[in-house]
């Protein structure tokens, strides 16, 4: 049997008979739908494939279109111009955005050059004004009578000097001898400080460069004052601001005395050698540590035969010496 079943196949091939690739197709069941290719779809499962394609291929609905707020009345609402290109025909398009507003033109652009007025030249501002005069505090003016007093001076406090148009010492004193052994004449009226401050330059500097520019000398032993506390002007003028002479804060020295020598102090010159011009040039440099102005003899027209010394207050410490 085996053999005659073995011959029939030979003889199928032999004959170019094949047999079929697949079975005969499924008989679907009631209720059962077939696909394209023949595959069985159970109940609803079609139903619900067609749903699912038409849902995915429905286009979702358009939103409303939102409406435009109206503008309101105010600035803010009114759009920026922007200038085109085309408006500016002296500036190429490629070279700015939509954003760079158009170069204006000059005004003197297209003017000749004799018609182009010259812009006004700037002033300097004006310096600032001096500072108001100094009035002691009780303390400060305890403090300072009492350093005067323990350098020696001979002075004596006076009722408050009251003068007109700005003048006048809150405090002053009158100064008869600025060291024991030194007067100062005649007798002068000042504020405190310029006192205190006129005894330690005549103590710590005056008397030991006299000693040494002029050893043949007597000591040190008067200063020859020209102008204390006088209700005036600035150089005596008419009118201008006044002196730091009306507020006790300056004083004038026009000669020193060397025992019965009276020793004018001059103009010294650079190129002077003498010993009492390398003096004077030592006392205007020295003053400038105790006083804050320094006019030396020949600084001005109003200061040839003098020296001018005053504790005036300038800002950040400044000190004017000439």
């Amino acid at each position: 049997m085996r053999n005659a079943t073995g011959l029939i196949l030979v003889w199928l091939a032999a004959a170019g008979v094949t047999l079929p690739q697949t079975g005969p197709a499924p008989v679907p069941k009631p209720g059962e739908a077939t696909t394209e290719s023949g595959a069985s779809v159970p109940a609803g499962a079609e139903d619900k494939a067609k749903t699912a394609d038409t849902t995915e291929q429905s286009p979702l609905p358009s939103p409303a279109p939102t409406p435009s707020p109206a503008p309101r009345d105010d600035a803010d609402t009114v759009p920026e111009r922007v200038t085109s290109p085309a408006e500016t025909p002296n500036a190429p398009a490629t070279e700015r955005g939509p954003d760079t507003p158009a170069a204006e033109p000059k005004a003197d652009a297209a003017r000749p050059l004799s018609e182009v007025k010259p812009e006004p030249e700037t002033t300097a501002p004006p310096p600032p004004p001096d500072p108001a005069p100094v009035s002691e505090t009780p303390e400060d003016l305890a403090l300072c009578v009492r350093d005067l007093k323990a350098i020696g001076a001979d002075f004596t406090t006076e009722a408050e000097i009251d003068g007109e148009t700005g003048c006048g010492i809150a405090h002053p004193v009158s100064v008869r001898r600025i060291l024991p052994d030194v007067a100062l004449q005649p007798e002068a009226t000042l504020r405190c400080e310029t006192a205190l401050s006129l005894a330690r330059m005549t103590r710590d500097m005056l008397i030991p460069a006299a000693a040494r520019a002029f050893p043949d000398r007597p000591k040190l032993s008067g200063i020859a004052q020209a102008s204390g506390y006088v209700c005036r002007n600035r150089n005596s003028a008419e009118d201008g601001k006044i002196s730091e002479h009306a507020h006790g804060n300056a004083i004038d020295i026009a000669a020193l005395n060397f025992g019965n020598e009276n020793v004018p102090l001059m103009i010294a010159r650079q190129d002077d050698g003498t010993a009492e011009a390398a003096f004077q040039r030592a006392l205007n440099a020295l003053a400038c540590l105790y006083f804050t102005t320094v006019l030396s003899p020949g600084s001005d027209a109003a200061h040839q035969d003098h020296l001018h010394l005053d504790v005036i207050k300038r800002r950040s410490g400044f000190r004017y010496c000439r």
